[in-house]
């Protein structure tokens, strides 16, 4: 409850362009959640479903964001460098997050504390 009450103030202070960053986000990260649990359906890998919420403790949560975001993209690369050759034609799918996680980053990037970027 506090999360929620959190989220909404958040959108109260922010502009136009970050409420439709944030939006795009929530949106693509469901779409991605769908996506890697049919390449594992259809590799036959059962895979262990967490759900997690995200903080919103401070205005710099985009800082994390961008943080989520360059991960996750290492995660797909290292996935596809190392077991593309086993994905077979899922390999593409996982290419396709890649692409959308390299957007991501790009988008939540000018909202990053300076510091930050150097990441």
């Amino acid at each position: 409850m506090k999360n929620e009450a959190n989220f909404k103030a958040f959108l109260e202070v922010m502009d136009e362009t970050q409420k439709k960053v944030l939006f795009q986000l929530i949106a693509d990260s469901e779409r991605h959640k769908a996506t890697i649990e049919e390449i594992a359906n259809n590799l036959g890998i059962e895979i262990e479903k967490k759900s997690a919420e995200f903080e919103f403790k401070d205005r710099r949560f985009f800082n994390e964001i961008y943080k989520l975001e360059v991960s996750v993209r290492s995660l797909y690369e290292q996935m596809i460098y190392k077991f593309g050759n086993l994905l077979g034609e899922e390999v593409e799918k996982l290419k396709a997050l890649l692409n959308d996680e390299e957007k991501h980053a790009k988008l939540v990037e000018k909202f990053v504390d300076k510091t930050l970027r150097i990441v």
